[in-house]
């Protein structure tokens, strides 16, 4: 599971990385076909309406990488407390078939989504 979930985590952070990139390029693409339909008119309306609308699915997608990583922090989160509310009446479970493991999740200063995103669901690109 520790395995599972420190893969997704990273394959989460790799999806961002690329999205990032292609969110700059394609800011770099409509500048040029905007100035491209001022210069040579309404020829560049249909490109120009695609980039908006790739931006657009890909900003959504930043979001969905967004929400994924907060529900991992806040299950952790949530999961904790609920063994300590365990501990204060049981003892610590403490069978040898039972492990304990430390997955390190992300946080606003180790992540570098959340880092960089607001508070809530909103993305700004």
């Amino acid at each position: 599971a520790k395995d599972d979930l420190v893969r997704v985590m990273a394959q989460l952070e790799a999806h961002w990385v690329v999205l990032e990139a292609e969110l700059v390029e394609i800011n770099k693409d409509i500048q040029a076909t905007q100035d491209c339909q001022a210069k040579y008119g309404d020829i560049y309306a249909r490109p120009l309406e695609y980039m908006r609308q790739l931006k657009e699915q890909k900003k959504g997608q930043m979001r969905q990488i967004i929400e994924s990583m907060e529900a991992f922090q806040n299950n952790l989160i949530s999961s904790q407390r609920l063994v300590k509310r365990l501990e204060l009446t049981h003892p610590p479970v403490s069978a040898p078939s039972v492990s304990t493991i430390s997955v390190p999740m992300p946080n606003r200063q180790t992540s570098p989504i959340l880092a960089h995103t607001p508070q809530k669901d909103k993305v700004h690109m």
